[in-house]
């Protein structure tokens, strides 16, 4: 294998070996701002919100090499593409491989649902912000204040 070859396939490894670790984290991360959420701890919410950020962008560019990786080998960026790619890993680090993605789509499932809950909880606390508005609207307690 050339040595070339060699380290585009070592990049592509371990920015999926990456992708586990981050979406791990962004796991945690999105079960803790429910929690928050919950709370209503804004500045704890803004600290998750932007660690939420950071994994995201992180993964979104290894995505885009991984893209660029398999156009490199005149792959689809696909799904076919990417089994097509892990033929080209030797035995056990294919074995490996397929099990990371398998993984990460596993990790990126949970995170979706947890993403999904979270919005859930939000849309909650505006329905409740908004009655509270709309009931006191007369009162003029909670309704914008001539100033």
């Amino acid at each position: 294998m050339s040595d070339k070859r060699e380290q585009l396939l070592s990049a592509l490894e371990r920015d999926i070996q990456q992708d586990c670790t981050d979406y791990l984290r962004l796991r945690g991360l999105m079960q803790e701002l429910y929690e928050f959420l919950l709370s209503r701890d804004m500045p704890r919410i803004d600290v998750i919100n932007q660690q939420v950020s950071e994994l995201v962008e992180a993964t979104r560019l290894r995505a885009e090499r991984r893209s660029k990786g398999l156009g490199a080998f005149r792959l689809q960026g696909d799904a076919a593409g990417l089994y097509r790619l892990f033929e080209l890993y030797p035995g056990v680090r294919r074995t490996q491989l397929q099990q990371y993605w398998s993984e990460l789509g596993q990790l990126a499932s949970q995170c979706q649902r947890l993403n999904e809950r979270n919005g859930q909880l939000l849309a909650m606390h505006n329905d409740i912000l908004a009655q509270l508005l709309s009931q006191h609207s007369d009162s003029g307690l909670y309704g914008q204040q001539p100033y």
